[in-house]
């Protein structure tokens, strides 16, 4: 089984769900023209649930020697979340010169589970079970990563005398890649029971998608989960270089969820997209991963001591 897929089903997976959910701005390749932007030293964002009043503090990767550009209507916005926190919105020198912490008002997953999780409302309805149905696309594909993890465990706990490894060419990244390969494949029984249990998740959540859909408007506002793991635009036009906000690398990622704009259409792309339906289709997405190889070495090495 080759180790690389084309186009990994998760990957289009998120893909699509965050243009149908999360983003609405369009890839740019200059630097934002001064008349239109605002140089802002931006080094963490801090996430407020309006219901519990905790806060969650992300830090900002240092890029662009630490400034990222804000269009001027995401400055209006800030400073109007500022005065609803009650907090004073720095002088227009400041932004360029002092940290900046970017401010945002939204339901943590814990209350946005107790206030959102039961709405009647059909278009929140639709978007919470569509964040459902992304969860349980990457749950299938994480789950089918770790087992087959155990499964090379399995079989290296097994292995006592160092013959069982030496008499193949360790040596030979692929000798070892297609040994590895062909190990996993003959201990599928977890993944094929999380393929399982990923279609029994999935077709009560695709059944009620289908039937709010028929009735549903061609665009309707509701409360939508963003990971604070996820880059953020600071334009309401565009994205680049110069204002994507990355959280820095070991950011836990949490759900936040906000209000915005949502495309029939679009839901039902990400409705439509290809999901995992066999345990080829599985292994494959799940990938090869370069740990076995260490872990399949140190056996070896271990045993040959």
């Amino acid at each position: 089984m080759a180790d690389n897929v084309m186009r990994k089903i998760t990957d289009n997976l998120l893909k699509v769900y965050n243009y149908a959910f999360l983003e609405d701005t369009t890839y740019g390749f200059y630097k934002p023209n001064e008349a239109m932007y605002v140089g802002v030293r931006m080094t963490a964002k801090q996430y407020n649930c309006p219901k519990c009043g905790r806060a969650f503090t992300v830090d900002i990767r240092n890029d662009n020697d630490g400034i990222l550009y804000f269009s001027k209507e995401r400055i209006g916005e800030q400073k109007q979340v500022y005065e609803r926190l009650g907090l004073d919105f720095p002088a227009d020198w400041e932004l360029m010169e002092k940290p900046y912490t970017y401010q945002l008002i939204g339901y943590c997953a814990d209350c946005a589970r107790r206030e959102l999780g039961d709405s009647e409302d059909v278009g929140q309805r639709i978007n919470n079970l569509c964040h459902e149905l992304y969860l349980q696309d990457m749950l299938v594909s994480d789950k089918a990563r770790q087992y087959m993890t155990d499964a090379v465990q399995h079989w290296l706990d097994g292995i006592h005398e160092a013959e069982e490894l030496t008499r193949f060419d360790l040596a030979n990244p692929e000798v070892l890649q297609e040994l590895i390969w062909i190990m996993v494949l003959s201990d599928t029984e977890a993944c094929e029971q999380a393929l399982q249990d990923y279609r029994d998740a999935l077709q009560p959540v695709l059944y009620e998608l289908g039937t709010l859909l028929e009735k549903a408007t061609p665009a309707w506002k509701a409360y939508t989960a963003r990971s604070s793991s996820l880059p953020e635009s600071m334009s309401d036009g565009e994205y680049h270089e110069y204002t994507l906000a990355f959280p820095a690398d070991d950011t836990v990622g949490q759900d936040f969820y906000f209000k915005k704009s949502v495309e029939k259409a679009r839901a039902e792309m990400f409705i439509r997209q290809p999901r995992i339906n066999s345990i080829q289709d599985l292994l494959a997405d799940a990938g090869f991963q370069e740990k076995w190889l260490d872990m399949v070495m140190d056996k070896a090495n271990e045993l040959t001591r």
